[in-house]
């Protein structure tokens, strides 16, 4: 019987897993258009609960204390927090700073722990019970701890029968990151990081000294490292350091708040470095960590498939260096790695726990979302064409017409088909496509749409056939553009709008999941001769992916974007 598994603070989520498989799995920004929406996740709920057929037996909840349980009681709290990071409220004066940051020392660390649990299970239980009769759900709640529900993502959806388990994140439940094995189902953590001492943390921290979004723009810091020297900073070892005669990471510092972790970082080091040469330290430095990390475990447990998750493991280029590492035979993220990811973690725990069905086949793909009837999709249109700023026709081969719009015309299209993805990623169901041989594109897009700095990157889509003509090295595939890799150098020009200035590319390689999307770029191989684009989000910069035809024609309308490929239309925004 199916589990749902809800995720109740920041990208707040819902998801289905029953007898190993998803049913589907969607969080909420998509529905309320508030990015990393906070909260109950009312619509996402709701969705799932009408797109399942039976009966929900349970509902999983990762988070038991922490920050979910002050959600819980102070839902405010979380909403103002959130807009903080995300800089749409005023920054915190020096005292306030110093203040959470002790109330962050008494807490981090969770202890005690059974204290903790016991009010996070009845307090916090109580509220969400609430919650959920509101919506016609009176089902037995199951906690599970917030780095379980990580593991349990990443290990279930790796289809590995014996792994060893990473997850590494700011913090949660106390802890900042573990270390489990999993086994024919079964998980067993061998080892566990406190709160107090983050590699997510210091990352964070970081992004915000460089006057970035917390939580949300350390994707920007990573893309920055690539335009500085190598640069070495040995102060680094106090901020966080992984002591591997311990196996634990320790800070020498009493620093715990992001914002006054920040001002540290600030006042030690960008005053001596440049913002450049801070992004690449760091990014060196907690990937040498991370890397001791897995070393050691693979050689002590002799388990060479290593699946990842937690917010850290969206740094594609730790991911690349582990993907490269010979001791590994397979390695897997899990491609909702934060915490949005937290729902279907959960929910994918206990239904082994309830079922005992271990899925042994990796998931090959995401599209987990709603989905939209032509009719659905032309009801809409012809509500916008009514305002007289678009025009469209039906199209026999929308593959092929609009592989020939891209090949021939060089046109970007905005992309919306099928069920939408999971997931912070554009996996061609909900994405902007470009040729991937012209620089300009990259410029394009970016002023038409996305809005992104310079420093940052476009990803590609690549045919699982062309990868390797493309890509060097290349160990394994990656479906959800959540590894690195290098580009070859002679290839570097096919490439070159979805690639980095250090010649490596975040792709999806595709094989036969998405049978139409395949067939756009089997398309335009026919005329550039070979298979890959340049695939990014289908979103208004600041705003989730689209997920309606509403959400689509608002941002073909609202951006500099020309064209719209949808379902079995094609539209074109009118001069």
């Amino acid at each position: 019987m199916p589990v749902l598994g809800i995720h109740d603070a920041h990208d707040a989520g819902a998801a289905i897993a029953d007898n190993g498989e998803v049913v589907g799995a969607v969080n909420e920004e998509r529905f309320t258009k508030k990015k990393n929406d906070v909260g109950f996740p009312i619509n996402a709920i709701n969705y799932m609960v009408k797109s399942c057929d039976d009966d929900i037996t349970k509902v999983a909840v990762p988070w038991i204390g922490g920050s979910a349980l002050f959600a819980r009681v102070f839902p405010g709290l979380e909403v103002k927090r959130r807009l903080l990071w995300r800089r749409q409220a005023k920054k915190p004066g020096m005292l306030r700073m110093k203040f959470t940051d002790a109330v962050f020392k008494l807490v981090q660390d969770q202890y005690p722990k059974s204290l903790w649990r016991v009010v996070g299970r009845g307090l916090g239980g109580n509220i969400l019970r609430g919650k959920l009769k509101r919506t016609g759900l009176d089902k037995k709640l199951v906690f599970v701890d917030h780095h379980l529900a990580h593991a349990a993502g990443a290990y279930y959806a790796s289809g590995f029968k014996e792994a060893l388990v990473v997850t590494l994140d700011g913090a949660g439940d106390g802890l900042s990151g573990t270390v489990s094995i999993g086994d024919n189902g079964k998980l067993k953590r061998i080892n566990e990081f406190k709160a107090s001492a983050s590699i997510g943390l210091l990352y964070g921290a970081a992004t915000l000294a460089c006057d970035l979004r917390f939580s949300e723009d350390e994707g920007k810091l990573m893309s920055l490292a690539a335009y500085s020297y190598p640069a070495e900073m040995p102060e680094l070892n106090d901020f966080v350091r992984y002591d591997e005669k311990k196996k634990q990471l320790v800070s020498n510092l009493g620093v715990k708040y992001e914002f006054l972790l920040a001002e540290h970082i600030r006042n030690t080091l960008l005053w001596k470095y440049n913002r450049e040469a801070l992004a690449y330290a760091v990014q060196h430095h907690v990937q040498q960590q991370v890397l001791k990390i897995i070393s050691g475990y693979v050689k002590e447990t002799k388990i060479r498939n290593v699946a990842v998750s937690g917010g850290f493991f969206s740094n594609v280029i730790t991911n690349m260096a582990i993907n490269e590492m010979p001791e590994v035979k397979d390695f897997f993220v899990f491609p909702q790695m934060g915490d949005g990811g937290l729902a279907l973690g959960a929910a994918y725990y206990v239904d082994f726990q309830e079922n005992g069905r271990f899925n042994a086949k990796q998931i090959d793909s995401l599209y987990y979302g709603p989905e939209y009837s032509n009719e659905e999709i032309e009801t809409a249109l012809k509500k916008h064409r009514r305002s007289g700023r678009i025009r469209y026709q039906e199209v026999g081969d929308i593959a092929g017409f609009t592989a020939e719009r891209i090949a021939r015309k060089n046109d970007i299209v905005l992309w919306f088909q099928g069920r939408m993805e999971y997931g912070p990623r554009a996996l061609g169901n909900r994405s902007v496509i470009a040729l991937a041989n012209d620089p300009e594109n990259r410029n394009q897009i970016n002023i038409m749409v996305k809005r992104r700095p310079y420093y940052q990157p476009f990803a590609s889509t690549i045919l699982e056939e062309d990868a390797k003509s493309l890509l060097d090295p290349y160990p394994r595939g990656t479906k959800f553009m959540t590894v690195g890799y290098r580009v070859r150098p002679k290839r570097f020009g096919d490439l070159v709008a979805a690639s980095h200035i250090d010649m490596t590319t975040r792709p999806q390689t595709l094989g036969k999941e998405n049978k139409l999307y395949r067939e756009l770029i089997s398309c335009i191989k026919k005329e550039v001769g070979y298979g890959a684009v340049l695939n990014t989000s289908f979103n208004k910069h600041g705003m989730p992916i689209v997920m309606t035809p509403e959400d689509a024609l608002w941002t073909l309308e609202n951006t500099g974007a020309k064209y719209l490929a949808i379902g079995n239309f094609f539209a074109e925004k009118v001069k």
